[in-house]
């Protein structure tokens, strides 16, 4: 009987000593303490073990899925929370992480503007606009001299009847 670490099993294995210490926890993997109070495991059974108890759990998996609706979340026993399985998590924290660096792309070649400066720069454009049309009564007044009081007090209202119509929209 070769008694090997679960760090030399994983390598044998081809796997991470994280799905080693995994099939230890659910009892798919036998591990032995030996005399120094260290971890092994038996290389010869091994394989066997980690096939037959693996493949027994993968048509468990199978013969569920067939009966029932594949579930994505499922219940914690202690609390009314739903939470993703972990293959689903990590697939979402993956698509978020690749629109992340899109988005932070698109800023570094200036194809993407942020939300503030867009705000500024509208404010300006539109109180730039409202002091011009605002101006028309009193630059028609100077262009042309003989308009009379009237016709200027006119014009100003109808341009602000506009802006306010404008305003409202």
């Amino acid at each position: 009987m070769a008694l090997i670490t679960r760090k030399e099993a994983a390598d044998q294995m081809g796997v991470t000593i994280q799905a080693v210490y995994m099939a230890i926890k659910q009892g798919r993997l036998t591990a032995i303490t030996d005399n120094q109070g260290k971890t092994v495991i038996n290389s010869d059974t091994m394989h066997q073990e980690w096939t037959g108890k693996s493949a027994f759990r993968k048509m468990k998996n199978i013969q569920a899925a067939t009966i029932e609706p594949p579930v994505t979340k499922r219940k914690i026993s202690r609390t009314s929370e739903l939470i993703p399985e972990y293959e689903e998590s990590k697939a979402r924290t993956e698509h978020l992480k690749a629109e992340l660096l899109e988005l932070e792309r698109q800023q570094k070649e200036q194809s993407l503007v942020p939300v503030e400066e867009v705000n500024l720069k509208w404010q300006s454009i539109i109180t730039t606009t409202r002091n011009k049309l605002l101006g028309v009564a009193s630059k028609a007044q100077q262009r042309l001299p003989d308009l009379d009081v009237s016709a200027v007090s006119c014009i100003d209202d109808i341009v602000r009847e506009a802006l306010e119509e404008l305003s409202a929209a």
